[in-house]
């Protein structure tokens, strides 16, 4: 691995470090997830549901566009295990775009908390999503809206037969239409960071306890996210008919793979291609 770093560096110009292969992508994920927040909480004020779906997905479809091709643009962490199940990027750093984007998530909060007037903050629930009907129709209801878009990401962004130059826009409308459709009934949060972000920054202040049901928003992203992996898996993706050439162990996608170079993504062999223990036995 290091002389494939040593040999891109040289050919491509770019410092392909622990920086930016790492580091650089989870300070991406914590600043979009930052600003996401900020603005997603900032639009509940309207009170329109058309308008709060628009300020959400317009604001991931432009924070895709400047900050994609450095993390992938996940910023919620339903995405992050989707694309990770579905072959996309490591379990580590999986692990580590899901912390930044739930500190991103808490920072965000805490930046509308401190702009809002009290009576302003509360009459909003400090833009906390709390369902407003049964608790186990919530979560089937954040499972199916959470597997609408995590499969916007996988088949817009991620799959090789289908990916195109508009993904920003399908993963941003995606997130739109589930507000506007499920906001005034499950919250549509899709999104863990978004969802437990502003509990955290309104849990003593706001009207209503966000925590009575505050798990529908991390059980129903997980279970849509795994939902939506398997259904690329075995049946939308390019490779569904031979799901076993994914892995979970590819390397992070980074900036100057477009160029020409050298992908730097493992690849798991096909069990039909693998030499068998017969074959390997003639050469020792």
């Amino acid at each position: 691995m290091a002389e494939l770093d040593s040999l891109l560096q040289q050919k491509s110009g770019y410092d392909v470090g622990p920086f930016r292969t790492y580091v650089r992508p989870v300070l991406a994920e914590f600043v979009g997830t930052t600003l996401f927040v900020f603005i997603g909480v900032l639009s509940v004020q309207s009170g329109n549901l058309a308008s709060i779906g628009l300020a959400h997905g317009l604001t991931i479809a432009l924070l895709i566009m400047g900050l994609g091709k450095i993390s992938g643009g996940h910023f919620n962490p339903a995405v992050s295990l989707g694309v990770c199940l579905s072959g996309g990027i490591t379990v580590v750093l999986t692990v580590a775009y899901i912390v930044a984007q739930i500190l991103g998530g808490m920072i965000g909060a805490a930046f509308v908390r401190a702009i809002l007037e009290d009576k302003m903050y509360n009459a909003i629930d400090g833009g906390a999503h709390i369902p407003s009907i049964d608790a186990g129709w919530a979560v089937f209801g954040e499972i199916i809206l959470t597997t609408i878009l995590v499969l916007s990401v996988l088949m817009n962004a991620v799959n090789d037969e289908t990916k195109n130059e508009f993904a920003p826009f399908a993963i941003g409308f995606a997130v739109a239409v589930d507000i506007m459709a499920a906001g005034s009934t499950t919250g549509a949060s899709m999104n863990p960071a978004r969802s437990f972000g502003p509990a955290v920054a309104g849990s003593v202040v706001i009207p209503q306890d966000p925590w009575s049901y505050h798990y529908v928003y991390w059980v129903g992203p997980a279970g849509g996210a795994v939902l939506a992996a398997l259904l690329y898996r075995f049946v939308l993706s390019s490779n569904a008919q031979n799901p076993s050439v994914f892995s979970i162990s590819c390397k992070p996608i980074r900036p100057y793979d477009e160029q020409g170079l050298e992908s730097t993504k493992t690849h798991t062999v096909p069990a039909d291609k693998q030499p068998s223990l017969k074959m390997t036995e003639q050469f020792n």
